[in-house]
C-alpha cells in the first residue's frame, strides 16, 4: 500500500508554520522602526532677535535650525493648519537665498519654501519681516488657539502639506552685551570695591589719631 501524501504535507506545513513565526517578528520590528523613523525624521527649532526700528515698529530676524534627520523645505511661520496667529500683516519681508515669502491667512502668517532644502544640521537666517507686535505679543498666546503662542510655526520636508509636518515655538535668541555695557560694568565693580577699601581705611586712620 503506498505511503500517504499527508504526513509529507503535514510536515512541509509545519515547517511553513515555523518559518512564518520566526519572520513575523522581524517583519513587524522592522515596520514600527520604519515608522518611528519617519515619523522623528522632521524635526526644527529657531531663534529670532527683535530690534525696534521705529516707535512702535519692530523688526524680527529668525534662524531656522534642522535638528531633525531630513531637510527641510518649508517654513510656515505664526501657523498651524487652519490657523493664521499674527493679528496685523507684517511688512518689510525679507528671504534668505533661495526662499520665497507668501502672505498667508489674511495677513496672519508668513510661509516661506526653499527652492532647493536646508539639510539635517544646518541652520540658515535671515528670515525677517517688521510687524507693530510687540516681543511679549509674539511669544503670547494667540487668540485663535490660545494654547499656542502667536509665534508657533510648522515645518515640512518639502512643498506645503507634502508630509506630515512638524510644529514647534520659536524663542528668543541670547543676547551677548555690547562690548561697553561690559566694560562700564566692570568699571562700577572696580570703583565699587576701590570704596569699600577706602571706607575701611579710615576708621583705621581715625584710630591712630
Amino acid at each position: 500500500m503506498p505511503p500517504s501524501p499527508r504526513g509529507p504535507r503535514i510536515d512541509y506545513m509545519k515547517t511553513c508554520i515555523a518559518n512564518g513565526k520566526a519572520i513575523l517578528p522581524l517583519l513587524a520590528l522592522t515596520c514600527v522602526q520604519s515608522v518611528n523613523l519617519f515619523a522623528g525624521t522632521l524635526s526644527a527649532s529657531a531663534t529670532f532677535t527683535d530690534t525696534q526700528v521705529s516707535p512702535g515698529v519692530y523688526q524680527y530676524d529668525f534662524t531656522l535650525n534642522n535638528i531633525g534627520t531630513t531637510n527641510i523645505g518649508t517654513f510656515w511661520f505664526s501657523w498651524v493648519p487652519g490657523f493664521g496667529f499674527m493679528t496685523v500683516p507684517p511688512t518689510a519681508i525679507q528671504s534668505p537665498t533661495g526662499w520665497t515669502d507668501t502672505v498667508t491667512n489674511n495677513g496672519g502668517a508668513i510661509q516661506w519654501v526653499d527652492s532647493g532644502a536646508l539639510s539635517q544640521g544646518s541652520s540658515q537666517s535671515g528670515f525677517i519681516f517688521d510687524s507693530t507686535l510687540t516681543p511679549a505679543q509674539l511669544e503670547g498666546p494667540s487668540a485663535s488657539l490660545p494654547s499656542d503662542p502667536v509665534d508657533t510655526s510648522f515645518v515640512y520636508i518639502g512643498a506645503p502639506f507634502g508630509d506630515p509636518g512638524s510644529q514647534f515655538v520659536p524663542t528668543p535668541a541670547a543676547t551677548t552685551p555690547e562690548p561697553a555695557t561690559i566694560l562700564l560694568t566692570a568699571l562700577g565693580i572696580g570703583l565699587a570695591c576701590f570704596g569699600r577699601r577706602l571706607s575701611n581705611r579710615r576708621p583705621r586712620a581715625a584710630m591712630r589719631g
